[in-house]
């Protein structure tokens, strides 16, 4: 992403820079024996980006993490008086990077009850990375203090907890093109609403309403549309359940493995004490 979107200041200016970054990638992955990716779409920004060869990279979707199939903590009812939550709540996991495009979010909610009225919340856990003073000027600003909890970074067990008592999961994260949580979320039964960026659609299938990240009225639309058709949201929890069983961890490590079995007949041609004369 800091190829393809230098602007933001996590992958340019600050933390691991931009040439930090390009250092290491450009030195490596022309490199590499075996290059894995979960997306077409990302193998072809690798080959575009750094011209490696396109055989050397495999695609092998991720995997739903297995830390989501954890026991909740408790049950929704007890989860939500913990963190104080009194009325159905948009749920959206992601450390507080400017990348996670918090703010466009806010705006929707701000949208979603001012002009939708709907009665919902918006629960955005994860450690501040630097941005968590500015989502909460906002907050402050857009009048929504009593709509959005901010309770940080949480045990896995109360995660699985919010994520199986949210309306929904929305996820309006600038990056991709593999992101894990709407994996988790499809193996929890919660329907996703997620940005259409590249690699989107590849992902995530037909499980997911797809939404423009820079856009709050159509974030705003496409969640309204989410909460008022329980039919649609029957429809995408089968679907993002379907999808699930498909991602288990199980089933990439015998794709690796597979992988790692293919060069393992060309590397058997040389012994590590190899040295050309």
């Amino acid at each position: 992403e800091h190829r393809k979107q230098p602007y933001f200041p996590e992958v340019s200016s600050s933390g691991w820079t931009w040439t930090d970054r390009e250092s290491l990638f450009t030195a490596s992955l022309p490199r590499a024996s075996v290059i894995l990716t979960g997306t077409e779409t990302g193998k072809q920004e690798i080959v575009h980006y750094y011209r490696v060869n396109p055989e050397n990279v495999g695609v092998i979707p991720l995997p739903v993490p297995a830390s989501a199939l954890m026991r909740p903590s408790c049950g929704p009812a007890e989860i939500k008086s913990k963190y104080g939550i009194d009325c159905d709540f948009l749920f959206y996991p992601a450390q507080f990077w400017p990348h996670k495009n918090h703010i466009n979010l806010l705006r929707a909610l701000k949208i979603l009850t001012d002009q939708n009225r709907l009665d919902i919340m918006l629960v955005l856990t994860g450690s501040d990375k630097g941005n968590l003073a500015h989502v909460l000027n906002e907050i402050d600003r857009l009048g929504l203090s009593g709509r959005v909890v901010t309770p940080g970074f949480l045990p896995r067990e109360d995660l699985n907890a919010l994520f199986r008592a949210a309306t929904a999961l929305v996820f309006p994260s600038y990056f991709g093109p593999d992101n894990l949580p709407p994996l988790e979320a499809f193996a929890l039964g919660v329907p996703v609403a997620a940005s259409d960026i590249a690699g989107a659609k590849e992902q995530l299938g037909e499980a997911a309403l797809l939404f423009d990240p820079s856009d709050p009225l159509d974030i705003a639309a496409k969640i309204t549309k989410l909460c008022q058709h329980s039919r649609l949201r029957e429809e995408l929890i089968a679907k993002g359940a379907a999808t699930a069983r498909t991602r288990i961890p199980d089933a990439y490590i015998a794709k690796l493995c597979s992988r790692l079995d293919k060069f393992e007949k060309i590397s058997r041609c040389w012994d590590s004490s190899y040295r050309h004369s």
